[in-house]
């Protein structure tokens, strides 16, 4: 009787599936893929998120709420509801989705989701900056490019473990990948992950974002950056933001050219955004050298463009790369003109694409042949800089120090 009874009861258990009602399951076609955070605008009320669905969704919704421990905050969460673009990429079988924050609070944390109302991203989680002139740092990284999942992923990853905790951004300076397409895209996504949802991201675009002299139909898809370009067609390619005593300035530089009908449009904008600047640092960054540092390049048109303009407003610092090499100096010997601040110029590399350096450069700490992430902190009167190879090894640093009188002093 005892056996008949464990017979039954096995008998049971193996029909009872096909009895049961299926679980309900969400289509995972929508649940987002590919979240980028941004800097909006005001960086302490305004950021952007992007994503991308691969299902039939048409909705792009977020939600967001200040961080608080309790898991069960979500219910609270303020919803924004955004815009999407259908047949998205070169497949056309994916959505784009962007989402504008706006209104938050200064110095505070928040936690957001995105999704379409139904089936949503997890909870992630950035702080916006304060009002005040307070103490804060960022990653700057240059190209990335080739092999971004096997070898730029570890310049990517390396920075975040090591200085993420801190950073309050990270700054690329062009080159994001080797051709803006769908799968180099989703290749920097993997590279990044959700770090890139976490940590916002500011990007000037490089010559590998344009083909030929067509700019890439993805990056206002990926990127939702401050709206204040010097025309509507160089939205999320020239900006500018001011955080925490600093105005960073980005600019998309193979635009800028004497060919080019806007280039004088583009110039009385830079020169405007450098003149009404209230900060006591200007950061300019861009992907072109203004100074080249590797074999055979030199863009002496693009120079006599913009130098005069950097010296005429004693930028501080101008962040480059481009060339696939290390260089850092103020290059004093080729400064025109009485300058008070003589720009200190940094051209650097993070992906594993390489090239030669001058055999005469002007940098005064130059490098080759090594992928590296800075980590670049400002407390007040003083820019600490850090270079970092991607084994953690501290490869270049200093201090810029100003004065009363608003004068720089470089301290190796």
């Amino acid at each position: 009787m005892k056996v008949r009874s464990i017979l039954i009861a096995c008998l049971l258990i193996v029909m009872l599936p096909c009895y049961s009602v299926p679980l309900q399951q969400n289509d995972q076609k929508n649940i987002p893929s590919e979240i980028m955070l941004t800097i909006g605008g005001d960086p302490t009320s305004e950021y952007s998120v992007t994503w991308r669905t691969s299902g039939d969704d048409t909705e792009a919704v977020a939600e967001i709420i200040i961080a608080v421990a309790h898991p069960k905050f979500g219910k609270d969460a303020t919803v924004v509801k955004g815009s999407t673009v259908t047949e998205y990429g070169e497949s056309k079988d994916r959505n784009s989705h962007k989402v504008r924050f706006s209104g938050l609070q200064p110095g505070t944390r928040y936690s957001y989701r995105v999704g379409n109302g139904k089936e949503w991203s997890e909870w992630f989680q950035f702080t916006t900056a304060r009002k005040e002139k307070e103490p804060f740092s960022f990653i700057y990284l240059g190209d990335v490019q080739t092999d971004i999942k096997s070898l730029g992923s570890r310049a990517l990853r390396e920075a975040y473990t090591h200085l993420g905790h801190e950073a309050s951004f990270m700054l690329f300076v062009g080159d994001l990948v080797n051709s803006s397409s769908d799968n180099h895209w989703s290749e920097f996504f993997y590279a990044g992950g959700w770090m890139l949802g976490s940590l916002p991201s500011v990007p000037v675009a490089g010559n590998h974002e344009y083909r030929g002299k067509v700019f890439s139909p993805h990056w206002s898809h990926l990127f939702g950056m401050p709206q204040n370009p010097p025309a509507t067609e160089y939205q999320d390619r020239f900006y500018w933001f001011d955080y925490q005593g600093v105005r960073f300035v980005g600019l998309d530089s193979p635009v800028m050219n004497k060919d080019n009908k806007d280039i004088h449009t583009i110039l009385r904008w830079l020169e405007e955004a450098l003149k009404e600047n209230p900060n006591q640092w200007t950061v300019v960054f861009t992907h072109y050298p203004i100074y080249s540092c590797s074999a055979g390049r030199d863009n002496e048109a693009y120079r006599d463009l913009l130098r005069p303009i950097l010296e005429k407003y004693g930028v501080d610092m101008v962040l480059q790369g481009h060339d696939h090499t290390y260089c850092r100096g103020f290059n004093e010997a080729n400064i025109t003109g009485d300058v008070k601040n003589p720009p200190l110029y940094v051209v650097t590399v993070a992906g594993p694409k390489m090239y030669d350096l001058n055999s005469d450069t002007w940098g005064d700490v130059t490098g080759e042949d090594t992928q590296l992430y800075q980590h670049i902190k400002v407390e007040n009167d003083t820019i600490f800089y850090d270079s970092y190879d991607v084994t953690g090894r501290l490869f270049d640093s200093f201090r810029l120090e100003k004065n009363e009188n608003g004068v720089n002093r470089l301290v190796e």
